[in-house]
């Protein structure tokens, strides 16, 4: 009797959560498990420790009440949660740890103000693409000992860098973008902390660069401040650096293909090159509200595979074979383009 009661009841439950399209959750047992993981991830990244268990509870109740009306089975339910805890605990125990390897420097330099350096010298490795633009310079360097003024011995350590120069003469200019990335690099400036928004919910940049790992910054004036060797052939940086190196070649033939006044636009449309776009273009666009035109997005790359699809059909590949280049010809287009889907030119 007792059993007949509760598979009556589990047929109800069932009949009534296809009735109200709810069914879907046990259809894509995959999507939800995601949708969790982000929340998961999401809480503990916005509020800390208060947000992961925030959003941990909200999971329990919702996968509990969702487990008990027959949305979900119990299978699910517990997959969801476990999604929510371990994000949140994985997105903790990252935060955890992007601390920076100099933290009495960085009392020192909180307490002397935002806008006060400390003299120091770093060595290590020229870690992304140079930028050239105008007057200034800037790369990312992972440094692997840094000698702060008025120590006796350099630190061993490891910690990046935001290296900032301020270029003197316009010769500099191509001395400077001649260094590639993978290059060994020393350099001679002032340690500063990156600045914080200044009004509230503004641009923060200090919170962008701990994102990437990034707590200092490195300010120096003119080229003479670095001293550039020639790094490992074969390491990682060394074969972006190549990648780097391509995507400059086809910047110069998309510049000889045309006009002086398209080639800067084409350039950081295809292949993310900002540095030829004409200011006052970009001006332009600004006032018409169209800057998302500038910026390689998801479009893009459906557009581009949707042309390297066509090419690949008339070659009269098969469809497998198509969807195999298409996915290998994604993260090289997003190499090429200087990993800037979805950053728009500012």
């Amino acid at each position: 009797m007792h059993s007949t009661h509760t598979h009556a009841l589990s047929t109800w439950r069932r009949a009534y959560a296809e009735r109200s399209g709810m069914m879907g959750m046990n259809e894509r047992p995959l999507v939800w498990f995601v949708l969790f993981w982000l929340c998961g991830s999401a809480g503990a990244a916005g509020l800390g420790a208060k947000g992961a268990a925030l959003a941990a509870g909200v999971a329990v109740l919702l996968m509990l009440a969702a487990a008990l009306c027959g949305y979900a089975t119990g299978r699910l339910a517990a997959a969801c949660v476990l999604a929510v805890v371990l994000a949140a605990g994985e997105r903790l125990w990252t935060d955890a740890r992007n601390a920076t390897a100099l933290p009495d420097i960085r009392e020192a330099a909180e307490q002397a103000g935002p806008r006060a350096g400390i003299p120091a010298a770093a060595d290590g490795m020229i870690i992304s693409a140079v930028e050239v633009d105008g007057d200034r310079v800037r790369f990312r360097m992972a440094a692997q000992r840094i000698h702060v003024e008025g120590e006796a011995a350099p630190r061993l350590l490891r910690e990046r860098l935001l290296v900032q120069l301020r270029l003197v003469e316009r010769p500099e200019q191509e001395v400077a973008a001649a260094w590639r990335r993978g290059a060994r690099i020393s350099v001679a400036g002032e340690l500063a902390l990156p600045a914080t928004a200044a009004n509230s919910g503004g641009f923060d940049y200090r919170r962008y660069l701990r994102s990437q790992r990034v707590h200092w910054l490195l300010k120096g004036t003119g080229t003479a401040a670095a001293e550039v060797a020639a790094g490992p052939a074969w390491s990682a940086a060394a074969l972006l650096g190549r990648v780097d190196a391509a995507r400059a070649w086809l910047g110069e033939r998309m510049a000889g293909l045309y006009p002086a006044e398209q080639s800067g636009y084409m350039q950081g449309l295809v292949l993310g090159i900002r540095e030829d776009l004409d200011p006052e273009q970009f001006q332009h666009f600004s006032r018409l509200g169209l800057t998302h035109i500038l910026a390689i997005s998801g479009l893009h790359v459906a557009v581009f595979l949707y042309a390297l699809a066509a090419m690949l059909r008339l070659a009269r590949l098969t469809k497998e074979r198509i969807l195999v280049v298409l996915i290998v010809a994604v993260p090289l287009y997003v190499l090429l383009s200087g990993a800037s889907v979805g950053h728009h030119i500012v």
